[in-house]
C-alpha cells in the first residue's frame, strides 16, 4: 500500500479526526461507527490497544477507548474500557496474588 493510498483510507475510515491528530486514526487498528452516539455525537470511533498499551486490531485488543464526534470533527466525549481479554488477565493475575 502507497502512503497515498494509506492517507486515503484513513481519512475515509477515521474522517475528521485525523486533522486533530488522535491518536494512531490508523485503519487497521480503529473503527468509526456512522449512527448517533449516548452523548448526542453524529459518530463515533473506536481505537484498540494491546496489553501493553500499543494499538492493536480489534481481535488482539485488551483495551478500547471509545471518542464521540459532532459531524464537524468536535470531539464531545470519551469512553475507556477493557475487553474480556483484558478482564480474563486481571481475574487471573488477582487469583495468583490470594495467598
Amino acid at each position: 500500500m502507497t502512503d497515498e493510498e494509506f492517507e486515503a483510507l484513513t481519512r475515509e475510515i477515521a474522517g475528521p479526526c485525523v486533522e486533530f491528530h488522535e491518536p494512531k486514526c490508523d485503519p487497521r487498528y480503529t473503527e468509526r461507527h456512522d449512527n448517533p452516539t449516548p452523548s448526542g455525537g453524529d459518530y463515533s470511533v473506536a481505537f484498540y490497544y494491546d496489553e501493553d498499551h500499543n494499538p492493536c486490531p480489534r481481535e488482539e485488543a485488551w483495551y478500547i477507548n471509545i471518542v464521540e464526534y459532532t459531524a464537524d470533527g468536535t470531539r464531545i466525549n470519551e469512553h475507556y474500557g477493557m475487553t474480556g481479554r483484558a478482564s480474563c488477565k486481571d481475574s487471573q493475575k488477582s487469583k495468583k496474588d490470594i495467598p
